[in-house]
């Protein structure tokens, strides 16, 4: 949590959609964006557009649990980040049940949120290995993880791997970490050529 006199979570890509307002009433057409920390008193959402401080903005924010958080707010700082525009919002409008729902829930959001990395993590390891035909003792021996391990956590029953367990598991199913942990989708591509030879490489 942010030491902030407004507490925020960090949670992963929450999906968003805002719209621009005009002068008066116009709104611009809505734009996909994702919410990277969240509180009873603003958010930061990473966006394609580039929207200056002072920016008013409508916004729809899906919470993981499906409770949707329509409300208005105001860019107050934005910067050039590796997936986008990062904006910092302040709340002008929230609905008083929806700012009681952030107060009171802020913690249950943010564990909500690790909860569907964590299946999202299990359900990829267990998905890659079986369309690339590889047993448990085979991507053990790609990557140098125990089988044990690796059936840990397929079954969900680790469910936060070292930085290092989780580069070693992408690195032998071919895709990155942000991959394997559900941060970006699946591509053809990742299921390389390489990959395969090295299946069958194994002895």
């Amino acid at each position: 949590m942010e030491g902030r006199s407004s507490p925020r979570v960090k949670v992963r890509d929450i999906p968003a959609t805002i719209r621009r307002k005009g002068f008066p009433l116009t709104l611009s057409r809505p734009e996909p964006a994702k919410v990277i920390d969240i509180g009873p008193k603003g958010l930061s959402l990473v966006c394609e557009s580039t929207l200056e401080p002072d920016t008013r903005l409508a916004m729809t924010v899906i919470i993981p649990d499906k409770r949707t958080i329509k409300c208005s707010g105001i860019v107050r700082n934005f910067r050039k980040s590796d997936k986008g525009y990062l904006l910092g919002i302040e709340f002008t409008r929230l609905a008083s049940r929806d700012k009681k729902y952030l107060t009171t829930n802020i913690l249950e959001i943010a564990e909500i949120d690790v909860l569907e990395s964590y299946r999202m993590l299990k359900d990829r390891v267990r998905g890659l290995r079986t369309s690339l035909e590889l047993t448990v003792s085979e991507l053990s021996d790609l990557t140098g993880v125990p089988p044990e391990r690796i059936v840990q956590i397929e079954f969900g029953m680790e469910k936060t791997p070292p930085e290092g367990i989780l580069e070693s598991i992408a690195a032998g199913l071919g895709v990155s970490v942000e991959v394997l942990v559900g941060e970006e989708p699946i591509t053809e591509e990742e299921l390389t050529a390489e990959v395969l030879a090295s299946r069958y490489a194994v002895s």
